[in-house]
This record gives C-alpha cells, structure tokens and sequence, in this order.
C-alpha cells in the first residue's frame, strides 16, 4: 500500500470518527436538556394556606418551603401565607424551596378615650394616636356645650378604625331661647354683664364716636331687638366712645 492510500484512509476514517463524536455530543446535550426539563415542576398556589399544608402540597411536587417572614394583611388570616415567591403556575426545578410570607392578620390601633373631655381636647388626642377623625354630630344636651357624649369606636384596641373615629358633642341644654331684648342706648357693662349671665356670648364689641353722647352707649345690636337667641347665639355691639 502506499504512502498516498494509507494517508486517504487515514483522513477518511478520522472524519468518519469526528463526525460520530459530533453526534455523540449533540445526543448528549439533548439528552442532558430533556433531564434537566424533566425535573422541572409547576410551583403549586400556597396563598392561604397554614405552613403544614403548604409543606404537604410542595412536597408533592418535589419543593420545599422557607419562611421568609410576617407582615400584617387585612384580608388573610392571622398564621396563614399572605405571598410566595414564585408565584403560582411558575416552573421550578425540584428540591429548590418557595420563598413565602406569613400574615400577622388586621394591623391593631389603639384609639383613646376621649368621651367626656371637650371637642379640643378630644382632637389633640386623637392626633397625637395618629387615629383620623372622621365626622362630627351635634345634639341638646345638658352636658355643657363641646363636651364629647359618645365616640365609635369606643376606646381600646381595634383591627380596623375606617374612616376614623365619630364623636357626638354636646351644644348644651335645650329649651334655653330667648327673645332679643332692645340693648341700644342703655349702658354697655350693664348690657355685657346681663347677655354673659344668660348664657350669651358677646362676640365682638366695636367702639365708635357719636355726637353728643356720653361714651360708654350701646348705638347698635345683633341680632336686632325681637329675634329669637339661644345659648350658641353671638351678640355684637357697637358702643360709643369718647371723642378724641
């Protein structure tokens, strides 16, 4: 044989031989491909679920479960999974874990007591909680006026507050009217000292120089002389002053 043929035979078989190693590898890494897709599993839905059931349900499909940890939720339960990662119908490969969370249940807010302090005092405490105040309603009563009668919720501990807290305020005693009396030229002291011992208030008091009149006058009222006034009326009046 020669050197030529043996060399031809040579370069014929060794491609022959690359080219069933070539084929070897590429069943290989086929092969490896479709084992490693085999182990692959959908990730079961553990929402809900207390940890031993959610353990049951992973080991089924070959997974395990790690608490991740805790986090308040209105909706789920108390010691029940509020989230899980993956999430369901995901593709995992077997024997890795599902990272979940555990719900605490509602978030709890202490709300303070504030029936029976005034409406000023009431909304300070209820800010310094951080517990919203919601809406306010006004009835008779011989409370005095701004005095809080009923709060809800009442007072303690609540999983949920809403909107906040609604309070009922006293405006004071009923049946308390009384028909305007014509104030204008007598003394204003007299004038102040009679509407403030019937429980009047005197909002404002304006001072002003009239011609020929000692200071000291009422010149003009509101509510004018002949209205019906209550305890949550205001009267203003204009006095007169000296001249400067």
């Amino acid at each position: 044989m020669t050197i030529r043929r043996l060399a031809v035979l040579l370069l014929k078989y060794g491609l022959l031989a690359v080219a069933l190693l070539l084929t070897a590898g590429a069943s290989a890494t086929i092969t490896m491909r479709a084992v490693l897709a085999s182990q692959e599993v959908v990730v079961p839905s553990l929402i809900q679920k207390r940890i031993a059931e959610a353990g049951a349900l992973s080991s089924r499909a070959s997974l395990l479960v790690k608490v991740e940890g805790r986090r308040n939720d209105a909706r789920v339960p108390a010691d029940r999974i509020v989230a899980q990662e993956p999430v369901p119908g995901a593709r995992l490969k077997t024997h890795r874990s599902i990272r979940v969370w555990l719900s605490l249940g509602p978030r709890r807010q202490r709300v303070p007591a504030v029936e029976g302090q005034a409406l000023r005092t009431a909304r300070l405490a209820l800010e310094t909680a951080q517990v919203p105040l919601a809406r306010t309603a006004e009835v008779d009563d011989p409370a005095e006026e701004g005095t809080i009668l009923v709060q809800r919720p009442p007072a303690g501990e609540v999983e949920s507050i809403g909107d906040g807290v609604s309070l009922l305020v006293s405006r004071g005693p009923m049946g308390r009217d009384y028909v305007m009396p014509d104030l204008i030229g007598r003394k204003a002291d007299e004038v102040v000292d009679g509407l403030r011992l019937a429980g009047l208030k005197v909002a404002d008091i304006r001072y002003r120089t009239y011609p020929g009149l000692a200071p000291g006058i009422v010149l003009r009222q509101s509510p004018t002389a002949g209205h019906r006034v209550s305890p949550r009326s205001t009267v203003s009046l204009d006095v007169s002053k000296a001249a400067s």
